[in-house]
């Protein structure tokens, strides 16, 4: 029985491209080398010879397998870096390509130190995670076992596997998400938007958004009310004031709560039409 704790690697935790696309396989399962072959337009024999030693990929297989793998722009970039020095034909060319390799992973290193540092996000990565609802949705679901490997996440929320190992890249980098062996876990840096914040409106339409697409599922297990009422303003502003402690108490079930298997979104509105 293979280890997936020890398959589900990271690109960037091999030496050697092949030994990386060898536990790729191995984890996937029977008919992986074939997808593979189909996804490079060519023969499965060739796969196989790749694999175990006797032919090299050419860069731009190597690129058309980037996209296959779901690498994100950087994994992308050392994929390529483990090609060029596998198909280098002088020492000295591999020990070019070995440096680079060597200089991309301390470089590596040397974010993820700073990030031990880094307690709060700043506005210009905040724009970035409140660009869209998947980043926030990606960050929450690393909370749920079940949804720790970006082959899972994709599969939950329906997203292509390079945009969620895309999103994944960022977390990390900036502190609110942690990777080992391919799992990915929430980080220490923590993300508070203020009510004055000026991503609170973004963060808002992202989600009424989000909505809209649940209404037309027309899920009979799902909730949704919209109401338009004429009350007075002393009224409207009992209203409001139940809704708020309403938004109290599933705070607080939500912080006792164990996140197991599911991310739901909860939306609550009261305005003046």
């Amino acid at each position: 029985m293979i280890d997936t704790l020890e398959v589900e690697k990271t690109v960037f935790e091999y030496p050697d491209y092949k030994r990386y696309l060898l536990d790729w396989t191995e984890e996937k399962g029977r008919g992986e080398k074939s997808r593979i072959a189909q996804a490079l337009r060519c023969h499965m024999a060739y796969i196989s010879q790749v694999l175990n030693g006797a032919a090299d990929l050419s860069l731009e297989q190597a690129e058309s397998l980037n996209a296959y793998l779901g690498h994100s722009d950087e994994e992308s970039d050392f994929f390529l870096l483990l090609v060029l020095y596998g198909r280098a034909g002088t020492a000295s060319l591999r020990e070019y390509h070995s440096r680079k390799i060597a200089r991309t992973l301390e470089e590596r290193r040397n974010l993820k130190n700073r990030l031990k540092f880094k307690k709060t996000l700043p506005i210009e990565d905040q724009a970035i995670y409140f660009s869209a609802w998947y980043y926030s949705a990606i960050h929450l679901l690393l909370q749920i076992p079940e949804f720790q490997t970006k082959e899972k996440i994709s599969f939950y929320l329906k997203l292509p596997l390079n945009q969620v190992t895309q999103v994944l890249e960022f977390l990390e980098s900036i502190g609110l998400a942690t990777q080992s062996h391919g799992k990915y876990k929430t980080g220490e840096v923590s993300i508070h938007l203020a009510s004055d914040s000026p991503m609170i409106a973004r963060h808002h339409s992202n989600w009424r958004m989000r909505t809209i697409q649940a209404i037309d599922r027309n899920d009979p297990a799902e909730l949704h009310y919209s109401s338009v009422v004429s009350i007075a303003k002393k009224d409207a502003a009992q209203a409001h004031a139940i809704m708020t402690r309403a938004i109290e108490q599933v705070r607080t079930l939500v912080r006792e709560s164990a996140p197991e298997d599911s991310l739901f979104c909860y939306c609550l509105d009261l305005f003046e039409v």
